[in-house]
């Protein structure tokens, strides 16, 4: 993403940003509230359209003018607040516009063995006939990285994803998106928790009120001086 400029009313969301992910990294977003981070990858998604600026993919430019662009490229997003209906089983929300048919009916036999073939090989263990009300939010958010997996995302965009969960729950995330870096996906993380970025994120790009501060390689960098890239000052 190059000179990424998005404005609303009043606000200047982002200034001109810069963001540079290579293939199959872990890539930390950070910065504080307001810091521009879910605008910029609602924009990669197509949920946004940018003022200004450029997206290539593989070294080419691209226009992604709604979420189905974005799918269409292979690229996924984890949403904060999940986007789920809630007395629909697990299999019908991640195949829902995407249904397998046979003819004019949907076959949901063979959409459940290919959500439970997905949940097998990256880990994602979840009931495929629960209903979603019925399931844990952690739970929930698995159905969510299914609905990526299932449309072949290559990139997979995760907003906050630790927000709702305990501390054990974020474990086991930490590890879903290590295996997913290791089946050769390319994940970036929004964030703003330090400790999470330094255990699993390979390269952090830091924003701050809109503007791009800079992108570091995170072994090579401590919490306090990311915090101060964050904040704008030192942190203590």
């Amino acid at each position: 993403m190059r000179g990424i400029t998005k404005t609303f009313p009043g606000v200047i969301a982002n200034d001109k940003v810069d963001l540079n992910v290579k293939n199959q990294e872990i890539h930390a977003l950070l910065g504080e509230n307001g810091a521009g981070k879910s605008t910029l990858m609602s924009i990669l998604f197509g949920a946004y359209s940018a003022d200004s600026g450029t997206i290539l993919i593989n070294g080419k430019e691209v226009e992604i003018k709604n979420p189905n662009v974005a799918t269409a490229l292979g690229i996924g997003m984890v949403h904060q607040h999940f986007k789920l209906v809630q007395n629909y089983t697990v299999t019908e929300n991640i195949v829902l516009g995407m249904e397998p048919r046979r003819g004019q009916i949907l076959d949901l036999k063979k959409a459940r063995g290919e959500v439970a073939a997905l949940s097998a090989r990256y880990g994602l263990a979840v009931d495929p006939d629960a209903k979603i009300e019925d399931i844990s939010v952690s739970q929930q958010q698995r159905v969510e990285i299914l609905k990526t997996l299932y449309r072949s995302a290559n990139i997979i965009i995760f907003d906050e994803p630790t927000a709702v969960l305990t501390p054990q729950e974020i474990d086991e995330l930490i590890e879903i998106i290590i295996k997913l870096k290791d089946e050769g996906k390319t994940i970036v993380l929004i964030t703003h928790k330090l400790r999470e970025i330094k255990a699993v994120a390979d390269r952090c790009t830091v924003l701050r009120r809109g503007k791009y501060i800079g992108t570091v390689e995170v072994a090579d960098i401590s919490e306090g001086d990311l915090a101060e890239m964050m904040v704008g000052r030192t942190v203590r």
